[in-house]
């Protein structure tokens, strides 16, 4: 780094590096190809600058923590300040208290006044659990008749249902009864319609011939009469 010996002491960098590699190494890399000795020159070098930079980077978070680390310092010893205060105030509130405490008027009128207390709490508490208790009741019969009222509607509007879903049961089969009977007319009545075009057909034929049948008689007949 700047400021160091090394950077500016020749002999000291060699004397360093020199102690790096054996003889054979050093020889062995002299050896190789300009070409792959500068290849494995520039992946030492960029490797380097990589760890040089994750190492970097893990100082800068170390440092961040530091920092992270003697603020959280500060403020815990200010809380522990406030703390160390806080307790010695209660320290002497807690005399002045007990000071105080040790006199009978203090005694005598703390006394009537907790069981002042305690009386006008409880009277409150069982005055006030009496009016929830009222109106727990209250609100529950009221709730409890919503809920009769209601569940008598679903049941009554249950059994409407189910009636209709019985006569809607029984339309269908009818009406798949009447479908079955409309297709079976239609299929008799295209049935018969195709035995009348048939007798149609076989009536014009008939005619036809005897159209023929007549023609021919009659030209038998004039010829007779010829």
């Amino acid at each position: 780094m700047q400021g160091d010996d090394i950077s500016s002491d020749h002999s000291a960098c060699k004397e360093i590096l020199g102690g790096l590699g054996t003889l054979f190494e050093v020889n062995r890399a002299r050896a190789l190809p300009c070409e792959l000795r500068i290849n494995q020159l520039s992946s030492m070098l960029v490797g380097s600058f990589i760890m040089a930079n994750a190492i970097m980077e893990d100082y800068k978070l170390l440092g961040r923590k530091e920092e992270e680390t003697a603020r959280l310092r500060a403020e815990a010893e200010e809380l522990v300040k406030a703390a160390r205060e806080g307790t010695e105030q209660l320290k002497k509130e807690k005399a002045t208290f007990e000071q105080y405490k040790q006199t009978e008027e203090w005694a005598a009128t703390a006394g009537l006044k907790q069981v002042r207390t305690l009386a006008k709490l409880l009277s409150d508490e069982r005055k006030s659990w009496k009016e929830s208790l009222s109106n727990e009741r209250k609100t529950w019969k009221e709730s409890w008749a919503k809920q009769n009222e209601t569940l008598f509607r679903v049941r009554q509007e249950l059994t409407n249902v189910k009636a209709a879903n019985a006569a809607l049961v029984k339309e269908k089969a009818a009406a798949e009864a009447v479908v079955s009977k409309a297709k079976e007319a239609e299929a008799q009545a295209a049935k018969a319609l195709e035995e009348a075009k048939e007798a149609g057909v076989r009536a014009a034929k008939a005619l036809e011939e005897a159209n023929a049948d007549r023609t021919h008689l009659n030209q038998t007949v004039g010829g007779l009469q010829v």
